[in-house]
C-alpha cells in the first residue's frame, strides 16, 4: 500500500461523487487521491510515514476545485491589463472622459499603437438603448485606432482611424455572419456586429510572445484565486494556445485548460470543404494537446465551436427565436442564424467524426430548436460514438427542449448570474417576448428537473470574474435585495449548484474519469473553503473565500 504524500484529516468534504457524499479525510499520493473516509480511517499507518503531511482542516470545508465549462480565458488577462470601463452604465459623455483621461496618462505616445477599451456592454449605455458611434470616439484627442469592444463579444466600435485600418468603408459589401453599421447615407457608423466585430478585433490583437505569456499568467492566478482549477476556454487561439504552452513547458501552468476551436461561417463555403477544415482543427490540436495525461496540469483542444445566433437583448436582437420578437414597428423579426441548416447539420457530424465534441452558442430557442435538430441526426448517424454536444448560454428556451436535450444526451452550459436582472432588463423581456415565452427565461432549474446534464461557464471576461457571486444568483435569481428577481424558474439548491461546476462540467469536458469529483483515482484537484456553502445563508454565497487551490496535489494558490 503506497503511503500518501499528503493527508487531509477533520474537515466537511463534499466530494460530488454520485451520492454527494460527505467525508471527514482524504489521502493524495503522486497527485491522486488513494483514499476517502473518516479521519480515523485515514490518519494511521495504513497511509502516513515519516514522510506524510498530516493537514488538520479543523473542521473546515473542502471540495473538488471549479472547472469553469465556458470562459475566454486569456481576453480576461488582456482585459485586466488594458483600458477597462469596469461593466459601468455609462453615459456617451463619461465613457469617453474615462477614455481620454486613460489616454492622457498612457505612456505609449506611439499614434499608430490601437487603443482597446474592454469592460464596455453596448446594452448598458445611458440612456438606455443609446449607441455610441465613431463620431461620438473620433471626439477623444488622439491619433491612435481606438476600438470598444463590447464584453458581450457581438459589438465593436471603431474611431474613424481604426476603421480606416481595417479597410472598411461606405463600399465594403454586408456579410452574411452580421453586420457593418451604417448611417442613413451609406456611411459607416462605426459599429461592428457579431462575426464582423470579432474579425476585426483579432485582426489587431497581437502580441509579443513574452507579453502573451504574461497575460496568460496573469489570468490563471486570477482563477486559481476563485478555486478553479479547470477551464474550457470557448475561442482558443494560436496566441494564447502558444502563451499556456509556454507556461506549461516551463513548469507553470496552474490550470488544466480545454479548449474549443472556432469553425466560423466565412471559413468554409460549401459542405465539402468541412473535412479540410476539420484536419486543420485535428492539426491545432496535435500541436498542443498533452501526450501524457497526469495530475500534472496540461492542455487539450477537445471540442469545435460555432458561433450559432447572437444576442437577444435590445438593441441588437440578434438572437434566433422560435417566433418573432415583440416589436410595435418590426413585425417578423426572429433574429438571426450564421450557419444554414445544411452547414450546421454537417459541422456538427463532422466534428463528432473526427472525435471532437461540438460546443455551440445558442442564446435564443430558435437557434437552440436548429442545433438538437442537428444533434439528432449526428446520434443517427455515430449511434455508439461517446460524443457530449453541448449548448452553451441557453437565455430563452421552449418548454419542449428539454425533454429532447434529456433524449438526445446533448448538454447546457449555463452563465448563472444572466439570470441576475435589473427590473428596466425584466420589463424588456416582458416586452419582447410575452407571458408565455418568459417562463423559458434562465430556465436552470426546468432542465435540472427534466434529468439534462447542466454545467457552468462564467463565460468571464463578458462578465466579471466572480465564480461564487454567479453560483448565488442560481440559487436567488436577483442581482441583490434591492433589484428584482427573475420569477420565470425556481432557485437552484447549493448542491445543484455546485455540482454544475465540477462534476457536471467534468462530464462535458468528459474529463468525469479524471476529474470534478474527490473519489479514489482521480486527480487530486481540491479547494478549501474559508466557510460551508451548504449551511450558510443563500445570500451569504458570495463571501465565500477560497483558502487554498490544489491542483494535482499540488498548491497553486494560497490566501495570503
Amino acid at each position: 500500500m503506497a503511503k500518501a504524500d499528503v493527508i487531509y484529516i477533520n474537515g466537511y468534504i463534499y466530494t460530488a461523487d454520485k451520492q454527494d457524499t460527505i467525508c471527514q479525510a482524504i489521502a493524495v499520493a503522486n497527485g491522486y487521491i488513494i483514499a476517502t473516509g473518516t479521519t480515523q480511517q485515514i490518519n494511521n499507518s495504513q497511509y502516513v510515514d515519516n514522510h506524510t503531511t498530516v493537514y488538520d482542516l479543523q473542521g473546515k470545508t473542502m471540495m473538488p476545485g471549479i472547472i469553469d465549462s465556458h470562459l475566454h480565458t486569456f481576453w480576461g488577462g488582456m482585459q485586466l491589463s488594458s483600458c477597462n470601463l469596469n461593466y459601468q452604465s455609462l453615459t456617451i459623455d463619461d465613457t469617453l472622459a474615462i477614455i481620454q483621461q486613460y489616454l492622457d496618462k498612457d505612456s505609449i505616445s506611439d499614434n499608430t499603437h490601437w487603443l482597446q477599451v474592454r469592460g464596455w456592454l453596448r446594452q448598458e449605455v445611458l440612456p438606455i438603448g443609446t449607441d455610441i458611434t465613431r463620431f461620438d470616439l473620433d471626439r477623444l484627442n488622439t491619433k491612435r485606432p481606438v476600438i470598444l469592444f463590447s464584453n458581450d463579444c457581438h459589438t465593436l466600435v471603431a474611431n474613424s482611424i481604426a476603421l480606416e485600418k481595417f479597410g472598411l468603408d461606405r463600399n465594403t459589401p454586408e456579410p452574411t455572419d452580421g453586420k457593418i453599421g451604417r448611417t442613413d447615407d451609406g456611411e459607416l457608423n462605426g459599429i461592428l456586429e457579431d462575426a464582423p466585430a470579432m474579425r476585426a478585433f483579432d485582426s489587431i490583437s497581437k502580441l509579443t510572445d513574452e507579453q502573451a505569456v504574461n497575460i496568460a499568467k496573469l489570468s490563471q492566478a486570477e482563477l486559481n484565486k476563485q478555486g478553479v482549477t479547470a477551464v474550457m476556454d470557448a475561442r482558443i487561439t494560436e496566441t494564447q494556445a502558444d502563451a499556456f504552452l509556454k507556461l506549461q513547458q516551463q513548469n507553470q501552468l496552474s490550470i488544466r485548460l480545454f479548449g474549443a476551436r472556432e469553425l466560423p461561417p466565412d471559413d468554409v463555403s460549401s459542405i465539402e470543404e468541412i473535412p479540410t477544415l476539420l484536419s486543420k482543427v485535428k492539426q491545432f490540436a496535435a500541436r498542443y494537446d498533452d501526450k501524457n495525461w497526469q495530475p500534472k496540469p496540461g492542455i487539450k483542444i477537445s471540442h469545435t465551436k460555432l458561433f450559432v445566433d447572437g444576442v437577444m437583448q435590445a438593441p441588437l436582437m440578434t438572437a434566433r427565436l422560435l417566433k418573432p420578437y415583440n416589436l410595435a414597428d418590426e413585425k417578423d423579426r426572429y433574429g438571426d442564424l450564421y450557419y444554414s441548416i445544411e452547414m450546421l447539420d454537417a459541422l456538427i457530424l463532422e466534428s463528432a467524426k473526427a472525435g471532437f465534441h461540438p460546443h455551440m452558442h445558442t442564446v435564443g430557442e430558435g437557434a437552440i430548436e436548429v442545433v438538437l435538430d442537428a444533434i439528432e441526426k449526428m446520434r443517427k448517424a455515430l449511434p455508439d460514438a461517446d460524443i457530449r454536444p453541448s449548448t452553451a448560454h441557453n437565455e430563452l428556451s421552449a418548454a419542449h427542449q428539454f425533454a429532447r436535450y434529456k433524449q438526445l444526451n446533448a448538454c447546457v452550459v449555463f452563465s448563472f448570474q444572466w439570470a441576475g436582472c435589473s427590473s428596466a432588463m425584466v420589463e424588456q423581456y416582458q416586452t419582447l417576448f410575452g407571458p408565455e415565452r418568459y417562463s423559458g427565461l434562465e430556465a436552470h432549474g426546468q432542465y435540472i428537473d427534466a434529468g439534462v446534464t447542466c454545467a457552468f461557464g462564467s463565460d468571464w471576461p463578458i462578465d466579471p470574474l466572480n465564480e461564487w457571486y454567479d453560483f448565488q444568483i442560481a440559487m436567488t435569481r436577483q442581482i441583490d435585495a434591492e433589484h428584482p428577481r427573475l420569477n420565470s424558474d425556481r432557485n437552484l439548491t447549493a448542491i445543484e449548484v455546485l455540482r454544475s461546476a465540477t462534476i457536471n462540467a467534468a462530464y462535458v469536458l468528459k474529463q468525469d474519469e479524471y476529474i470534478g469529483s474527490i473519489e479514489k483515482g482521480k486527480f487530486a484537484d481540491l479547494i478549501i473553503l474559508d466557510r460551508n456553502p451548504f449551511t450558510i445563508p443563500v445570500t451569504n454565497m458570495q463571501n465565500v473565500k477560497v483558502l487554498t487551490t490544489i491542483v494535482g496535489g499540488q498548491i497553486v494558490y494560497q490566501q495570503a
